[in-house]
């Protein structure tokens, strides 16, 4: 074949080496999706890490928390089978840690709550950070949905959805559970008491578990934690949502079953070992 002929006929398949390729509505939308979908994952960790430092808890629980849910922001947006199961595992692992860690900083770091009304206020600005955090993690998770097929796309942005609400209720559940045990703590000093870990702890998952008005003495057991561990972990879901939060708000009625009840005679309960 001449070659001038071959010169035509590869020309023909490839065409001149600066002639632009052809855009089309395929290949337009592969380029402006990665862009896209970075940034959806860059908000969503921002948001993450929004959601685990809460507004009205100790400087260094924020560090906890992150250490606690370890990787769970790129997990939760990782390609892969079985990563929706690790995390949950992850987040029902995080509450023991957490309380260990709480446990000890009510007694050296306790909130300044010594009335119903500083608990409120506090309540407040720790429902308003979380808040804010968990509507821009959803905002994130539809503009990753949108830009990801995502392996099923806006089914597991909602089952990611899910997995936020779990991770909020933790949050939640650890501030309510640091201003009770801080209100616990600053009423004890007030009687002039003093108490060691162990018996705040117990004291405030008992202030927590209540159902009356005072703390009810066989809340004082150890099973009661296990069952407050469960409620933060185990219904997230609903717990994040505003019309059906408990938490959030849980600290609030612990500390007026508080005020209606003898610390003297619970702290003698625990002492005796009945």
């Amino acid at each position: 074949m001449p070659a001038g002929a071959q010169f035509t006929r590869l020309n023909c398949v490839t065409g001149p080496p600066n002639d632009p390729i052809e855009e089309t509505p395929d290949n337009r939308s592969s380029w402006t999706r990665q862009p896209r979908l970075a940034k959806a994952r860059a908000a969503f960790t921002r948001g993450l890490r929004t959601l685990l430092a809460p507004d009205g808890l100790p400087t260094g629980a924020a560090v906890e928390l992150e250490a606690a849910f370890g990787d769970i922001g790129r997990e939760v947006l990782a390609a892969g089978p079985g990563r929706m199961g690790r995390v949950r595992a992850q987040v029902a692992a995080v509450p023991p840690r957490m309380l260990d860690w709480m446990s000890t900083q009510v007694i050296e770091h306790p909130a300044v709550l010594y009335d119903i009304t500083g608990v409120e206020e506090l309540c407040a600005r720790q429902n308003r950070s979380i808040g804010a955090a968990v509507g821009a993690l959803q905002l994130a998770l539809l503009a990753a949905a949108s830009a990801s097929t995502f392996e099923g796309g806006p089914i597991l942005a909602v089952a990611i959805d899910g997995v936020v609400g779990q991770v909020a209720a933790v949050v939640h559940g650890v501030c309510d559970w640091y201003n009770t045990g801080s209100y616990v703590h600053r009423r004890l000093e007030h009687l002039g008491i003093t108490a060691d870990v162990a018996e705040v702890r117990r004291l405030t998952n008992a202030a927590l578990m209540s159902r009356g008005k005072t703390v009810d003495e066989q809340k004082l057991r150890g099973a009661t934690e296990a069952r407050l561990i469960r409620r933060w972990a185990g219904h997230g879901i609903v717990d994040a949502l505003p019309f059906g939060s408990s938490l959030g708000k849980a600290s609030v009625k612990a500390a007026h079953r508080i005020d209606h009840s003898d610390l003297v005679a619970l702290l003698a309960v625990l002492r005796s070992g009945a």
